[in-house]
């Protein structure tokens, strides 16, 4: 239990510190000051009370005096002038409700011009005594009407609401002790579609709201104890202000009012104006809805900053592919942006939108080589996309690609990843686009049942996902895998009460869950198809030329069953890094440090058949123009390419006559045999002298080859005096 330590400030009896039976006193006064504070506390419904008793007598006395008529007259004009200037004044400054300046000014009006009357006829004057009865009948309307005037009625509910927030608060400091929460005052509750929220405040000095949010299990059982309330129904979360919490109560369990159907399948939706005809890349994607605020739980594909790398986890069953296809659906409606979808391990929901596609790559890669080669291409050109647009930024000076209907941003979808990423090289491109994605107007969507990192594409995509959207997962703490296992994230079943659909998005930087909710649910394909897909016209989809035209290389080996992680590095490296034998004869493929084999097979052909440029080069090779120049140069280096021409009719070329270099034998006859590369040993000494390109894990791994190769070793020598034993 948590006691207070500090004196409180807090006027509100019922802290747990107070001695028992203690209650505030009674602040001593006039019976005057008890009867001027009555008047006050309401006054618009009090001080006339004693202005209609007083009124009467006033003219009465008045006219006795003989005042004479005219003078009252002008002093009604008066303060006629002076209610409408002051209530106009108050009503430019007041932020609540109040008379109008010409509803205050007839007021004054009807009372000075019956006082008028009244002090030069006599308030009995005229027959009957009709000035009385005027007095008495327009006083009992005036204040009838006064009472239901909108600006009293509105001060009533203040003054309700003030005291049920200061009883609110004097239960709070009943109970907070009794939870654990002794030094934390009630602020604010605000009512939501599932219960409420409550914020408390700690004093400096007091315990900690980081500690008690990470710890925050044994408070919020306290907490639903005291309620009445099930397991899963209370949350303690921070704030972004140090010192405060947010008590989140659930007295309703989100599940029970069901699924939450699309605005695409259901005309009568009342979420159907989050989801306009026309729409952009920048817009937010509601993906689902908050039940406590009715809001969008809105899940963002690109902003000012770029595109966002976006992991999407949930076990068989939960919901994952519904919510790719509600992404699907948003972003086939947008003017500004195409969609690539891609699925080693099936082609359900793929094929269905493939008509609404820029792209669409899917089907059991395992068992069909096409596949995997297509999901290679749309890899490969993806990529030199981003290579593409990275050099336009000198151009039109946007550190950031601005996408257009022209120029549309591209929106990758890449399903069940464990099984998308396992053709040879998948891996190292998805490395690539998730960190180089975001400023060539890319959106880079991995969705699978696990958030372990074989799961999400590989530690190296994980650690750049921008984004977590996180469904129901087979262990409670499996979600804390999807940010490399740095943060809890809560886990979803508790909120659900295990129901499927139910979705968190969790902000990578800011650390913490943006939006909780229940996804939209979209239907059968079948649905889809014929309310959706079939509504749309594929001609009127933005398009990019060249969408998945990049070579090929040979196809992979299929890979040794239980083979371990880093022996398929390293058989990677060795591969894409082999070095064949110098040309014998000419037209065999040549041998030049810093170009892959597998780079030469295409390069060497191109240069053969014509002149051509390093935009040309790096478009069939699927890389940048940066890159392409880089392997020409080397060719160019060693003899095997040369620029010919001037001017815009350059451009690269094989010599008539290429020589290899003497100096270039040496060193690799020092290497390649007719047999290659046999060993671990001889690939670590070519990278090692730059006959070789290895990227930097590999490079890292052979070099402790290397190492330990090269290790001294002890050797037996025998004793020339000895027997020889």
């Amino acid at each position: 239990m948590t006691e207070a330590r500090y004196p409180r400030p807090c006027p509100i009896p019922g802290h747990p510190q107070d001695a028992p039976g203690e209650t505030a006193a009674l602040a001593p006064g006039s019976a005057w000051s008890r009867l001027r504070a009555w008047h006050l506390h309401a006054p618009a419904e009090r001080l006339p009370l004693p202005l209609v008793l007083l009124t009467w007598p006033s003219a009465w006395v008045l006219h006795a005096a003989h005042v004479p008529g005219h003078v009252m007259t002008y002093a009604a004009a008066g303060a006629v002038l002076v209610t409408w200037l002051t209530w106009w004044r108050h009503e430019r400054s007041s932020l609540h409700p109040r008379l109008l300046p010409t509803e205050a000014a007839l007021v004054a009006a009807a009372i000075g011009g019956w006082g008028a009357a009244a002090v030069t006829w006599g308030p009995l004057g005229w027959p009957v005594h009709l000035l009385t009865w005027i007095y008495l009948a327009g006083a009992a309307a005036g204040y009838w009407w006064l009472r239901r005037h909108e600006a009293v009625r509105a001060a009533r509910q203040r003054r309700e609401d003030d005291a049920a927030w200061a009883a609110r608060k004097a239960e709070w400091h009943r109970i907070a002790h009794l939870i654990g929460l002794g030094d934390f005052h009630l602020q604010k509750a605000t009512r939501t579609h599932l219960g409420e929220e409550l914020l408390l405040t700690s004093a400096p000095g007091s315990e900690l709201a980081t500690r008690v949010a990470a710890n925050s299990r044994p408070y919020a059982e306290k907490f639903a104890h005291l309620r009445g309330l099930p397991y899963g129904r209370v949350d303690i979360r921070l704030t972004d202000y140090p010192g405060q919490l947010v008590i989140e109560v659930r007295e309703k369990d989100p599940s029970v009012s069901g699924p939450v159907t699309h605005p695409a399948l259901d005309p009568d939706s009342p979420f159907k104006g989050w989801f306009p005809e026309h729409r952009s890349i920048r817009d937010p994607v509601p993906i689902g809805v908050i039940p406590e605020t009715g809001e969008p739980m809105e899940l963002v594909l690109w902003d000012g900053e770029g595109g966002k790398a976006i992991g999407i986890y949930s076990m068989t069953g939960g919901g994952k592919t519904n919510i790719l296809d509600v992404i699907r659906e948003a972003v086939t409606a947008m003017d500004d942006a195409v969609l690539v979808n891609l699925n080693g391990a099936g082609s359900g929901d793929e094929r269905a939108w493939e008509p609404l596609s820029l792209l669409t790559a899917a089907g059991l890669q395992e068992d069909d080589p096409g596949v995997r080669e297509k999901i290679m291409g749309a890899l490969r050109w993806v990529r030199h996309l981003i290579g593409e647009r990275a050099e336009s930024a000198a151009e039109t000076g946007d550190s950031v690609f601005q996408p257009s209907r022209r120029h549309p941003a591209v929106v990758v979808i890449a399903d069940e990843i464990d099984e998308t990423a396992k053709p040879e090289g998948a891996s190292k491109i998805l490395e690539f686009l998730a960190s180089k994605q975001r400023k060539a107007a890319v959106i880079l969507i991995l969705a699978g049942q696990r958030a372990t990192a074989t799961w999400t594409g590989g530690a190296g995509v994980r650690i750049n996902l921008s984004t977590v959207v996180t469904g129901m997962l087979a262990r409670d703490s499996e979600s804390r895998h999807a940010v490399g296992a740095e943060h809890e994230i809560p886990d979803i079943a508790e909120y659900s009460g295990g129901e499927a659909g139910f979705f968190q998005i969790w902000s990578v930087r800011a650390k913490k869950i943006l939006a909780r909710g229940r996804g939209f649910y979209i239907g059968r394909i079948g649905d889809q198809q014929r309310e959706i897909i079939s509504k749309r016209d594929p001609a009127a989809r933005p398009v990019l030329e060249g969408a998945g035209e990049i070579a090929a290389p040979a196809p992979a080996q299929e890979e040794a069953p239980g083979s371990s992680a880093l022996r398929e590095r390293l058989a990677h490296a060795r591969e894409l890094n082999e070095v064949r034998p110098l040309p014998a004869a000419r037209g065999a493929l040549p041998v030049v440090p810093g170009v892959p084999p597998e780079i030469m097979t295409v390069l060497y052909p191109l240069l053969a058949s014509g002149r051509t440029s390093a935009a040309a080069v790096g478009l069939r090779l699927g890389v940048s123009k940066t890159t392409a120049y880089e392997y020409l140069a080397a060719m160019r280096e060693y003899g095997f390419a040369e620029v010919a021409g001037g001017g815009r009719s350059s451009g690269w070329q094989l010599p008539e006559r290429p020589e290899v270099p003497e100096q270039m034998h040496e060193p690799l006859r020092q290497y390649v045999t007719a047999s290659q590369y046999t060993t671990l040993e001889d690939l670590a000494h070519a990278v090692h002298d730059g006959l070789v390109d290895a990227d930097e894990d590999a490079r890292d791994v052979l070099a402790e080859v290397r190492r330990i190769a090269d290790r001294r070793r002890l050797s037996v020598v025998p004793d020339p005096a000895g027997d020889g034993q």
